[in-house]
């Protein structure tokens, strides 16, 4: 048998192989990617409870059968959906705070970027908001929802002890604490301006932010500040 003469043979029979498997493999992660984006439309739209997996499929051109290919059902895309909107507004917030040399700009930088996303993307408040709604009305999902939140409070605690040690500061309540202060104020503020944009102008969430947090810290070693 002339080995040699048979291995660019099965070489050549190889690669095609892999390119097809490549391309299904990326119109597979097409596909997910555009029922996510119509899933974030329809779920905006008309809430979990609203939402059918018939018009998020056809929303996104499909039919429900690509939808189950690609994930168990509504709850499945629901919780991947909320997954991501977390991760990638983490994210946003995550850079906006990072490097900036005061609390004060680090609190006016993070806040003009959440704000900046709800005005650019309404919707991404319309879906926090069915998240928590989803996760309060149903018991069995709750866990899940409640630990996805949890990751936004974690990043926020985790922002505060980044200032805290790089500015030798000292916190009057525990840094956890002061997330889920944040993290309420964060969404108030957002449904107002959502609400009634007027009544909320542009720089408020930034400076409350600025007062709470200058109200909630001191120089470490100066001793805990007096009061109630």
């Amino acid at each position: 048998m002339n080995v040699i003469a048979i291995a660019p043979a099965l070489s050549s029979s190889i690669e095609p192989m892999a390119t097809a498997r490549l391309t299904r493999e990326q119109s597979k992660a097409h596909t997910r990617e555009r029922l996510l984006l119509a899933a974030r439309r329809v779920f905006a739209r008309h809430g979990f409870h609203g939402a059918s997996v018939e018009e998020i499929a056809s929303e996104a051109g499909f039919s429900t059968g690509a939808l189950y290919s690609n994930f168990d059902g509504k709850e499945d895309l629901f919780l991947v959906l909320m997954d991501r909107e977390i991760d990638e507004h983490a994210r946003e917030i995550a850079g906006a705070v990072s490097a900036r040399p005061s609390v004060s700009e680090r609190a006016t930088g993070g806040a003009r970027q959440w704000m900046t996303m709800i005005e650019r993307e309404p919707e991404v408040l319309l879906l926090f908001m069915e998240f928590w709604a989803y996760g309060v009305r149903d018991a069995g999902v709750r866990p899940k929802v409640a630990a996805r939140f949890a990751q936004v409070r974690e990043l926020l605690t985790s922002l505060i002890a980044d200032g805290v040690r790089e500015f030798d500061l000292e916190l009057d309540i525990p840094a956890e604490q002061l997330a889920v202060a944040i993290d309420a104020l964060a969404d108030g503020i957002a449904r107002q301006k959502l609400a009634d944009p007027d009544a909320v102008p542009d720089d408020l969430m930034g400076r409350v932010l600025s007062l709470l947090l200058a109200g909630a810290t001191r120089p470490a070693g100066t001793g805990t500040r007096s009061g109630p």
